[in-house]
């Protein structure tokens, strides 16, 4: 099963429609797949078939989103300032709690988290929905992630680490609470303690996977295009 989200973080409603029609192919592949959106948004997505579970739910209620929120220190250096809001750092931050939140309303034995947009970077997008379909049949034991870098590189909150590319993982039901506690706990960290600073997602799951979880994290070699899916 896969997760995903849309929220209008940047306060641009006319672009719904652009951001929609990057999610078109996969919302009408029959994949299953729970989509979180903004109660006020549901009815947007009635055109998408019975197979997109669409779940309202407010940001307001999103605990890892809020606690990315509360955050009043500095955001990273090496940031693109139009696009790497306090907004941008909590909704990436809150993928995993999107995952959790599917898990208790939709049991299955696994889950997918992937982008909305991703379509967006696919060179041939028939070829991923395929594999996308191979993996909901696959059973998994450990995590499963995309990255670009080999273990080991130094992490700094100031820029974004690409151990991991972000848009994809798959998860086992199994360590689903697991992982969301390791996220609410780094996040925690990485927003009160003064040598710190809100970052990536990316950089978190970098600091899960070097002090507690290399052993079911398991990374394969990736790059933010097709390889992000096809290589899993």
């Amino acid at each position: 099963m896969l997760v995903t989200c849309y929220y209008d973080i940047y306060g641009k409603p006319e672009r719904f429609f652009e951001y929609a029609s990057l999610f078109y192919d996969l919302g009408i592949s029959g994949l299953p797949i729970v989509l979180f959106v903004d109660p006020s948004m549901v009815y947007k997505f009635r055109i998408f078939p019975s197979t997109v579970h669409v779940v309202g739910l407010p940001l307001q209620e999103v605990e890892l989103y809020q606690l990315a929120m509360s955050y009043t220190g500095e955001l990273p250096n090496g940031r693109t300032v139009a696009k790497d809001t306090k907004e941008f750092y909590a909704l990436m931050n809150a993928k995993i709690e999107f995952v959790k939140r599917a898990a208790a309303l939709f049991p299955a034995d696994k889950y997918m988290w992937i982008d909305f947009g991703i379509c967006k970077i696919f060179k041939n997008t028939e070829r991923v929905l395929a594999k996308l379909g191979e993996l909901e049949k696959r059973s998994f034991t450990k995590m499963h992630l995309p990255g670009c870098w080999s273990f080991g590189r130094p992490m700094s909150v100031d820029h974004i680490n690409w151990r991991f590319c972000g848009g994809f993982f798959v998860i086992p039901s199994w360590f689903v609470n697991r992982y969301f506690d390791h996220n609410r706990a780094v996040l925690r960290d990485f927003c009160t303690m003064p040598q710190y600073k809100l970052t990536w997602e990316t950089n978190v799951w970098t600091v899960i996977e070097m002090c507690a979880e290399k052993e079911n994290m398991v990374w394969f070699s990736a790059d933010h295009n097709d390889t992000m899916v096809l290589n899993c």
